[in-house]
């Protein structure tokens, strides 16, 4: 009876395949050649998306670092990878609910982000450019339908890998593309810190995203190689017994041994080049975030990683002090000296501005210029995109009247936004998070959804501290951590195949 089903479906899959070969031919015929091209290729890649509907979400994933290298023109507006990526992802995973009959779930962390959405759209009403206040309700609505395609899509650990796999290859591509911007001095000039040293930005166009990108992607990368090393010295164990008893199942047990070997080394080799280019992108903001992303992760890491993680510190602290810090490049030394020098608050209008404290200068004027607005408007903000619209006005220096988009501290930015209720909210949803990062890394029976748990834990207290003078939820960063959220929260839901309890 078995037999004869398979047979059958292997037909109608024959039948299906001919066709869609039949329907492809007569589009590229009759329509004209690049929409039909388009219309054949779009149709191949939906075909693939509903068959393996994981792919929905890390392609989503993937497509964020090159969301401005691969675009698709349309009615002379350019569509980038990343928005074409969530209209597909928002029109395929209805019909994949309905077709496979999956249960809908919205949980704790959507409620909270609904409720901030609404808030952002309350206040429209107090907003000067609703065109910038819909653009940011666009970007966390892109954030929200991350979290819902990947906690009902990605259903298995075997599409964590996957991901994993594709996630490592993106922060190889984008630190080898820094590399060669600062080695080659392919930058602005603003970009320069030393003679021919300049900030790596990537496909990001700015140095503090590329960094915050790689923030959440070596944290991630180094607990999911942490959980691929410990697996393979399982396997390495089992193997050997196995072939003591010569047993059949060793072959099996070492080709599985050395595939999660290989997986190991990717993904350290891609946590290690992450970091490096943090280094490149001499961002200071995403320097303390690591650092506090690290030690988030070692905090919580297990007992033989804390055991070395001390150990290496006091041989880092050690060699620092006995000179090894000098021996650092300069362009090095300074921008870490800055980061004590120059983070005390002051009045920008006692300062005399120079080329040196230009940066720090143009910092504080956006801190000032926010509170400003939280004191004129407390609870209403001055509507969700206009902080650069209202900054020519509470801008305490003449020479700075164009903001940078935002108030170089997100807690800050939206308060000055969106006022106290839309602190609180925000704050509603990293609370929500963090809970349950933190429930799946201590409740968590398997090796895998603990360290899951942890790598993104650790990135998510990185950019946490990095907004502290940054805001990462451009450039759809957000859609990148809200998935990495996602997929915790399935972990703790429980997978449907691959893996047991390891």
């Amino acid at each position: 009876m078995n037999e004869a089903i398979r047979s059958y479906r292997l037909r109608m899959l024959d039948f299906g395949l001919a066709l869609a070969g039949i329907l492809a031919a007569l589009v590229l015929v009759v329509v004209p050649a690049p929409l039909g091209i388009a219309m054949v290729i779009g149709s191949l890649v939906g075909l693939i998306l509903l068959i393996w509907p994981a792919a929905i979400p890390i392609t989503l994933v993937l497509s964020v670092p090159v969301q401005d290298v691969v675009q698709l023109p349309l009615a002379g507006i350019g569509i980038t990878a990343t928005q074409l990526m969530l209209a597909t992802a928002m029109f395929l995973l209805p019909i994949v609910l309905l077709v496979r009959r999956r249960l809908v779930h919205y949980p704790a962390i959507a409620i909270a982000l609904t409720i901030f959405l609404l808030v952002q759209v309350a206040s429209l009403a107090v907003a000067q450019n609703l065109l910038f206040g819909v653009a940011t309700i666009y970007r966390w609505t892109a954030a929200l339908l991350a979290f819902l395609v990947t906690i009902h899509l990605v259903t298995t650990r075997r599409a964590v890998i996957v991901l994993g796999f594709g996630i490592s290859a993106a922060a190889v591509a984008e630190v080898g593309f820094g590399t060669l911007q600062s080695a080659l001095g392919l930058a602005p000039p603003s970009f320069a810190v030393a003679s021919g040293i300049y900030r790596a930005y990537g496909t990001f166009g700015q140095p503090n995203p590329f960094a915050g990108y790689l923030e959440m992607t070596g944290l991630w990368l180094a607990a999911l190689s942490l959980w691929a090393v410990r697996h393979a010295g399982e396997l390495l164990r089992r193997y050997r017994r196995e072939r003591l008893r010569d047993l059949v199942s060793s072959a099996a047990t070492r080709k599985r041994m050395l595939l999660t070997a290989v997986t190991a080394a990717w993904f350290g080799v891609g946590a290690f080049v992450s970091f490096v280019g943090i280094i490149l992108s001499f961002s200071r903001g995403a320097w303390v975030g690591t650092f506090a992303g690290i030690g988030v992760f070692v905090l919580f890491a297990p007992r033989t990683v804390r055991r070395l993680s001390l150990v290496a510190a006091l041989l880092v602290a050690t060699v620092a002090l006995a000179g090894g810090w000098q021996e650092l490049p300069s362009a090095v030394r300074e921008r870490a000296q800055q980061l004590l020098t120059q983070s005390r608050p002051f009045d920008v209008r006692d300062v005399q501005l120079t080329r040196e404290n230009w940066a720090v200068v143009e910092r504080m004027v956006h801190w000032q210029a926010a509170w400003g607005m939280v004191l004129d408007h407390p609870w209403t903000g001055v509507g969700a995109g206009n902080f650069g619209v209202a900054f020519p006005e509470y801008s305490p220096h003449p020479l700075f009247r164009i903001a940078r988009g935002h108030a170089h501290n997100y807690y800050l930015h939206v308060l000055a936004e969106l006022g106290i209720p839309g602190l609180l909210t925000y704050t509603a949803v990293l609370i929500t998070g963090l809970t349950l990062l933190v429930r799946t890394l201590r409740h968590a029976h398997s090796s895998f959804d603990r360290l899951l748990a942890l790598g993104t834990l650790a990135a998510t207290a990185a950019v946490m501290v990095h907004n502290l003078v940054e805001n990462l939820h451009e450039l759809h960063l957000s859609v990148h951590l809200f998935a990495l959220w996602g997929l915790v929260w399935r972990a703790g839901a429980g997978w449907t195949q691959f893996g047991g309890n390891r």
